[in-house]
């Protein structure tokens, strides 16, 4: 009887980057859905996007639909499969059921009308999104094997490659831009003989070369920054390496694995530096990292953005003296409590140890935390 009362629908598209699907299923789905909303003379809304299922936060068009679904705008939702909702987590299952329950919103696949307010339609519901659930985590666990083999074996297993380097779909190998080739060159040959990075980085922008990520903010591309030439530089692709595992998600927490228990071998695809070139470029960065400029003038780079682990204030710096060490920055904390006391925080000498610590930190940085930096340009 519901099925007699259907007029408007939402139609729901989700290809999956994390389940290696190949690139025409989208437009397959779509002409199968379409095919079906025409079939019944209900007129509708297309939704579709490229996202993996495991969490709703990461997919902006489910959030949308279920805005929308919840407004009752609906009639019933048509998608593939009750997995093309989702494959996540049980709070996320919880919020779709809740969704559509309380809208009085069915789910339309082409074998099945859902109506959750049925009992058997309820249970089905149930688990099919627990099978689906475990079908994700068995994809995710085999496609986490099969990169793992692929690295070991020098192969690619890691997305996008680093500039000048491209990904061969039909080959399945990683290949040299021949037209970038020449840039990649000058980058390094200019940094060491003497460019700095931020030379460079202008160089590159005022050359209009489009940054790796081809990221344009507000449509306006802010060019090439000192941190992408760095990464460029340091970077054991252009060694010839391929370094797979350096971070894992734990607990939805993104967490750095330690060098040892991450994989690295020789990659298959051609190198364009030499070891000499690579060990000269990090040797020049150490040289260049353990005091800013700004510092010897007495204007600390790191004012701001040191805090107190005890009381959570503001550290200060100071120009300190020994005769083992010399002149060198030490950075304090002064504040007292309300009682009188002062912070049992002891000083810290900014030496070689502080400030490798920190750059070491700095350049392990995600490259999704990087590619929002640069988007920002900041």
């Amino acid at each position: 009887m519901k099925d007699k009362m259907i007029r408007h629908v939402a139609v729901y598209l989700r290809k999956s980057r994390d389940d290696g699907e190949f690139e025409d299923v989208l437009s397959k789905h779509r002409d199968t859905l379409l095919a079906l909303v025409s079939n019944k003379n209900w007129t509708y809304k297309l939704y579709e996007e490229v996202a993996s299922g495991e969490k709703i936060e990461s997919r902006k068009e489910m959030q949308r639909l279920l805005r929308h679904v919840e407004e009752q705008l609906y009639d019933g939702v048509v998608v593939m499969d009750i997995d093309r909702l989702g494959r996540g987590e049980n709070k996320d299952w919880a919020l779709i059921k809740d969704t559509f329950l309380n809208s009085d919103t069915l789910i339309i696949t082409p074998n099945k009308v859902y109506d959750l307010d049925v009992d058997n339609d309820d249970v089905s519901f149930d688990f099919m999104s627990i099978f689906a659930r475990m079908e994700y985590k068995t994809i995710k666990r085999r496609m986490k094997q099969g990169k793992e083999a692929g690295a070991k074996k020098g192969m690619w297993t890691n997305g996008k490659p680093p500039f000048p380097y491209y990904y061969d779909k039909n080959t399945r190998a990683v290949l040299v831009d021949e037209a970038k080739r020449p840039i990649y060159r000058t980058i390094v040959e200019k940094y060491l003989n003497g460019n700095n990075l931020g030379q460079i980085a202008i160089w590159l922008t005022d050359n209009r070369i489009p940054t790796p990520y081809n990221i344009k903010p507000n449509g306006i591309d802010k060019g090439w920054s000192n941190v992408t030439v760095q990464r460029l530089l340091l970077s054991e692709i252009h060694l010839g390496y391929i370094t797979y595992g350096k971070t894992r998600t734990k607990r939805g927490q993104v967490e750095f694995v330690p060098e040892e228990e991450q994989i690295k071998a020789i990659g298959v695809h051609e190198k364009l530096k030499s070891q000499e070139e690579h060990d000269a470029i990090k040797e020049r960065l150490v040289k260049n990292r353990l005091m800013n400029p700004n510092g010897r003038r007495n204007l600390f780079p790191l004012s701001g953005l040191l805090y107190c682990e005890k009381c959570g204030c503001k550290m200060q710096f100071r120009v300190a003296y020994s005769k083992s060490k010399g002149q060198y920055w030490n950075t304090l904390c002064y504040h007292h409590y309300k009682d009188g006391s002062k912070c049992e925080q002891k000083g810290k000498a900014l030496d070689e140890e502080f400030f490798n610590a920190l750059y070491d930190r700095i350049i392990q940085l995600d490259s999704n935390i990087i590619r929002d930096i640069e988007m920002h340009n900041n």
